[in-house]
Order: structure tokens, then sequence, then C-alpha cells
């Protein structure tokens, strides 16, 4: 057995997955090839962090006035820097170029970073692409005059402008395994909702975390801040990859910041640091403190308490648009379409989304993808009529969630077979998803009654 036989059977408990054959050590990183060269970086995206030229600079990629990217922009590392690391390494022969060379590409935040974007792109499922934010490239010589603000350097990783709106968002699947978690003992006064809502919170975060850890990718740094943007209550994606461990053939000098070691462990320390970080949150209430900040303590505590039997027999159908597919087209976690709630939340009933976010398991869900077309009128088209899974959004195109009461008990389903046997309800469904298509809201709400006759609420 070699060297790179034993790291990958050390790596893997003797258990490696097929892709560890495909990965090459000399393949080359996707470079950035914007529309066209009138970009600039400018501003930070998180203008609270203290940046000076020796730490990693995240700015806004401006092309034609529009925030279209983001440029993580990261100083030089040298290989006298890569020497010093090994020396405290106590390396062998740290003077040797090869060495220095495979230390370089190791160390060098950048080259980490990029690593961990290459490997989701070729070997994560494209589902579950929509865990992390989208990668456009690398840049390496970029020359001083594209930095209209920030210390000037020449790498930068190009990533998905990601920002705290329902643009950004993504919906998770809820149908698909979770693990059972019980928040009640860390805080008592934590209503049922909000002990659901974090239990949700946790497992989201989870399967984003497992998803790196199953093409074999660390983190490395995981925290709170790193699932969701500075100011922001909800999640959107995972990133920050510039402490990971991407896996490769060759024996790593270190493996995050520690010995080389096998993910199975790893993979725990990481998902012991993310049910510690929500316990946290749950411990500080976050959640409720936010629904009270958007209207009032009694509305907020009234909506997570009073009895909801009643309120189970006048659901509406609910229909969102989601402009990021999701991860898979089925029933949401509550976590991930909580935002969206919030957003279409009557003004007239500001404690509205709170109590749909509770009764959430009364209802099955449809999804349909609406497709813009300047030659043509707006068509809207359910999940037997197009396969989802090789759909591919343009700019005026976007997903449909639909939140239908199981209480009205209509004959959908939810396969690859019609979704209704009846045409007259999959023609109504399609209506009302034109309605909303048609509009500038986030979402629209049907009574029972507008739905059947087919007319705006």
């Amino acid at each position: 057995m070699n060297k790179e036989d034993s790291w990958t059977d050390l790596f893997f408990s003797g258990n490696p997955p097929k892709f560890v054959n495909d990965i090459k050590d000399d393949q080359q990183f996707q470079r950035f090839y914007p529309d066209d060269e009138n970009w600039k970086l400018r501003g930070l995206v998180d203008k609270t962090r203290w940046i000076d030229e020796n730490k990693i600079q995240v700015l806004w990629l401006i092309r034609n006035g529009r925030k279209k990217y983001v440029g993580k922009v990261f100083p030089d590392y040298t290989e006298r820097q890569a020497m010093e690391q090994l020396y405290r390494l106590r390396m062998l022969n740290p003077r040797t170029p090869q060495r220095i060379n495979d230390a370089v590409h190791e160390f060098d935040r950048f080259y980490r970073e990029a690593r961990a974007y290459r490997h989701i792109d070729q070997f994560c499922p494209r589902g579950e692409r929509i865990y992390f934010p989208k990668f456009h490239g690398m840049v390496t010589e970029i020359p001083r005059s594209r930095f209209s603000s920030g210390y000037a350097k020449k790498r930068a990783v190009v990533l998905e402008a990601v920002k705290p709106e329902l643009y950004s968002r993504r919906i998770l699947a809820g149908d698909i395994s979770s693990y059972p978690e019980d928040l009640s003992e860390i805080n008592p006064a934590l209503s049922p909702f909000e002990c659901e809502w974090y239990i949700s919170l946790l497992n989201d975060r989870l399967r984003r975390l497992e998803a790196l850890h199953r093409i074999g990718v660390t983190h490395g740094d995981v925290k709170d801040c790193h699932f969701r943007l500075p100011g922001d209550i909800y999640d959107t994606v995972l990133y920050d990859f510039s402490e990971s461990y991407t896996f490769s053939p060759k024996w790593p000098f270190r493996v995050n910041s520690g010995r080389p070691r096998p993910l199975r462990g790893i993979s725990e320390g990481e998902r012991k640091r993310v049910r510690i970080q929500v316990e946290e949150r749950a411990n500080t209430r976050d959640f409720r403190s936010h629904l009270i900040n958007l209207s009032s303590e009694n509305i907020v505590d009234g909506a997570l308490y009073q009895s909801l039997d009643k309120e189970q027999e006048l659901l509406e159908l609910i229909i969102l648009k989601v402009y990021n597919r999701p991860d898979y087209f089925s029933m949401p976690t509550l976590n991930s379409v909580f935002p969206f709630l919030e957003k279409i939340c009557p003004k007239s009933d500001l404690s509205w989304y709170i109590r749909r976010g509770r009764l959430l398991h009364h209802y099955k869900s449809i999804w349909a993808v609406s497709y813009n077309d300047v030659n043509r009128p707006a068509s809207i088209l359910f999940n037997h009529e197009v396969q989802f899974e090789t759909v591919d959004l343009c700019d005026s195109s976007f997903f449909m969630l639909c939140l239908i009461p199981q209480s009205w008990n209509l004959s959908w389903r939810t396969n690859s077979e019609p979704i209704s046997m009846n045409t007259e309800l999959v023609d109504k469904l399609r209506q009302a998803c034109l309605l909303l298509a048609s509009s500038e809201c986030w979402g629209r709400v049907f009574g029972r009654s507008d739905f059947q006759e087919n007319r705006k609420e």
C-alpha cells in the first residue's frame, strides 16, 4: 500500500466513496469570465468588519451599476510564509522546492476556498449545491484599476451575491431524514413552536454541513455567522471555506489546524459545534425577539400559545415565488419556508404567519415553474408537465410553491403522475399561479371559496 492509499483509507475509515478515483491533483480551477469587462470591486459586503491589507476582504463586484457578484479578495501568501509554517510544524527538509510548493497550495486560504467550491461543483448532487453560494470562478491577476475601495490585491474568488432577501433564500425539503432533537431542556420557557423552529434550524444546518462531509470536505471554521448574513435572523447558505480541507489523495500536512485524521471524527466535532450554536440561540430566544420586533410582545405570545384547533378548518391556499430551486421538490422545512410566510403576512393580521407556521403540517405541497418570455405570455407548468430536475431558471423565471390545506380534501397527486385526476382543479391552480406570476408580490393567499370561484381574494 502506497502513502496515498493509506491516507485515503485513514480519512474515509477504510470505506472511500467512488468519487475519489475521479480526483486529480492537477485539475485546473474555473476562471471568472464576466459578461463584459465593465466591472469594479467596490464597497464592503459587511461594513461592520474591520479589515487591513493582510485580511480577507469581501467586496461587491459591481457591473453596470448592479451588485452582480461578490468578490472575496485574498492577501498574498508567499513561499516564505509557507516555509515558516513548515518550520512551526517541525517538518523535515522544509526547504525542498516540492515541499514548499505543496505547502503553499495547502496553507494558502485562497486555494482552500477555490478547492472547496470546485469540489462542490464536481461532486455535490445538483439539488444540494443550493446549500452553498454559487461559484463563478477565480481571478488571479486583478489590476489595481478594478478596485474602487479596499486594499488592491491580485486574487479573488467570485461568488453569488447572497443577500438577506427572498431572492437568495433556499427552500429545503421537509421529508428528508432529520435528527430527533429536544431543546426544551435548554430553555423551559420556549413555546412548542419555538422548539420546533430551532429544531428545524438545527436539522437544516446539519443537512448543509453533512452534504460537505459526504464529498470529503470539512469546513474547518463552523460558526453561526457562516450560515446567515450579518444582521439576518434567517439562514441562507453555508459559506466561508477559507479554513476548509478538501480531500486529495496526497497526504496533507494538516487538516483543519490538526494532524491528519479520519473524517468521521472531524464530522462529529463540526456537528457538535452546530448543535451548541443552535442551543445558545434557543437559550436567548432570539427568534421570539425577532418576531416581537415585527409587531408586539402581546401579539407574538398570543400567536405562540393560543389554541388553533378551530383555525385548522379555515386554512387558505398559499402560493409563493421561489427564485432558487429547492434541494428536493416536496414539502418544505419550517425553518426554510418561514421567511416567505413572514414576507406575505397581511398587515391586517400581524400574527398570521406565525399561526400558519404552527399549522404547516396541515398542508401538502405542489411545485410549479413559471416561464416568462417576452415573445409569449407567461406559462405555468406542474411536475407532470416538465422534469423539474432538468429546469434551468433564467432571470425572468421562478419556481412556485403551492401549499394546499389537507382539509380541502382535493385529489392532488405529488409524484410523476398527473397532479389531479380532475383537470378543472388543475386549471384553477394554474390560474391562481398565473395571478401571482403576473404581480410583483412574493406570494398570494386564496380562501377556499375564492379558489373554487377562480377569482382574486
